[in-house]
């Protein structure tokens, strides 16, 4: 059965290879992208390759609401979403700022939007899932919401490890953490969840994955179909811990081992 799947955290154009991985996988791909004058930013739209997109303005709590509801009236179920922070593709926009009169729009766009759209994945499919009464325990599709985050070193790592590559500014590391801490503490309000299966995947900058989102997109959605395939699920540990990219599944099967 083809699975679904909701991608926010990296738009279009820039998040095309990751998404062309996830319909390379056999899902139904969804993907945000980012308003644009003119645009018609209520709208659905269809790539050349079959990637749907939907706009998404990352301060507005109601933008995460309708993106939700979209994927939801779109698909009529959800079974996978992967809320992404990607560091290192983040500073090419965040990372020379260092006025304070930015920190207000550094909130909006790389912290608060990500919990209003975590917030909405949980609220909307967990009351879609319990309002489905006439499926048996087994027939209702639950989702397993994946937090993905690239990393790329701070100022004070920089200077720490002497590393002459560009640092993230003060504010892009603050909201970096942010995005860490915020993934940690809703998988585990999630971790006994019989609607929602949440897992935390990192990839660090010495990771071979790190700048190539088409071998990573492969990785993360076999890693995913063969979570699928175990015969215990992952313990409550195993969900709160971070899983580096690349690594093999607990049954002992993966990629590049």
């Amino acid at each position: 059965m083809e699975k679904t799947l909701l991608i926010a955290g990296k738009e279009l154009p820039d998040g095309e290879m990751f998404a062309s991985g996830a319909v390379t996988s056999g899902r139904k791909t969804l993907i945000t992208r980012l308003p644009q004058p003119g645009d018609d930013n209520e709208g659905l739209r269809t790539s050349t390759n079959g990637i749907l997109s939907a706009s998404w303005n990352r301060p507005s709590a109601l933008s995460a609401r309708a993106l939700v509801l979209k994927a939801l009236n779109e698909f009529g179920h959800l079974d996978e979403c992967v809320i992404v922070f990607d560091e290192p593709h983040l500073l090419q926009k965040y990372g020379d700022i260092a006025s304070t009169a930015e920190n207000v729009r550094i909130i909006e766009e790389l912290i608060s939007s990500y919990q209003y759209i975590a917030a909405e994945i949980t609220t909307r499919v967990q009351k879609q899932i319990r309002n489905a009464s006439q499926l048996s325990a087994e027939e209702k599709r639950r989702l397993r919401l994946v937090f993905l985050h690239k990393t790329n070193h701070s100022l004070a790592q920089g200077i720490l490890e002497k590393s002459t590559d560009k640092p993230s500014s003060p504010f892009l590391s603050a909201a970096s953490a942010a995005f860490r801490a915020y993934a940690e503490n809703i998988a585990a309000s999630l971790v006994e969840s019989d609607d929602i299966t949440p897992l935390l995947v990192s990839c660090d900058e010495g990771n071979d994955m790190h700048a190539n989102d088409a071998v990573l997109s492969s990785w993360l959605f076999g890693y995913l179909d063969q979570l699928d395939s175990l015969r215990r699920p992952l313990s409550a540990k195993q969900r709160l811990s971070w899983t580096k990219a690349g690594t093999k599944t607990p049954g002992g099967f993966g990629f590049f081992g």
